[in-house]
């Protein structure tokens, strides 16, 4: 009888184990990258930037540069890094982390007005990298729904509940 039960215990272990080892990792940062701006226009992108937090303010945007005199800087949605934008040496590199979509969703807006400002301001503004989009995980599960409460996502109007 003890036998039986050790061989069922050692058959849910292998079980867990071959199920844990064929689950998909989470989804990681996205990544753009675009040839390196002249400093005017990456002014242009950083007052974009500014323009998008300063509206956004009230749902918890808040914008930070590096160092001063920067060419890079992040977009947090109330403390989270939702992008970071850096004038690279060889390129502009725009990345966001995994839930950033779901953790603000405006921020995608502000994504896709800067790669259409890129791409319109730089003869050969060509995309030269781009992420594969979501994982099959998000796509399938919803994109992290839940895994961020409502408190901590950037929408109009879940500032009032605590």
């Amino acid at each position: 009888m003890k036998m039986h039960g050790l061989a069922a215990a050692v058959m849910c272990i292998a079980v867990i184990g071959a199920m844990w080892m064929e689950w998909p990792e989470p989804a990681g940062d996205q990544v753009w990258a675009y040839q390196k701006l002249q400093p005017a226009d990456y002014r242009l992108l950083h007052s974009d930037a500014r323009g998008f937090v300063t509206a956004k303010a009230h749902e918890g945007f808040e914008l930070h540069a590096r160092h001063a005199g920067a060419t890079s800087f992040e977009i947090q949605c109330k403390g989270v890094l939702v992008m970071d934008v850096e004038n690279a040496p060889s390129r502009v590199l725009i990345r966001m982390p995994a839930d950033a979509r779901w953790r603000a969703p405006d921020i995608e807006r502000l994504r896709t007005s800067f790669e259409r400002w890129l791409d319109l301001h730089q003869s050969q503004g060509r995309l030269l990298v781009e992420s594969a989009g979501p994982s099959w995980v998000a796509a399938r599960f919803g994109h992290f729904e839940g895994l961020v409460p409502d408190e901590q996502r950037c929408l109009l109007g879940v500032l009032g509940r605590h």
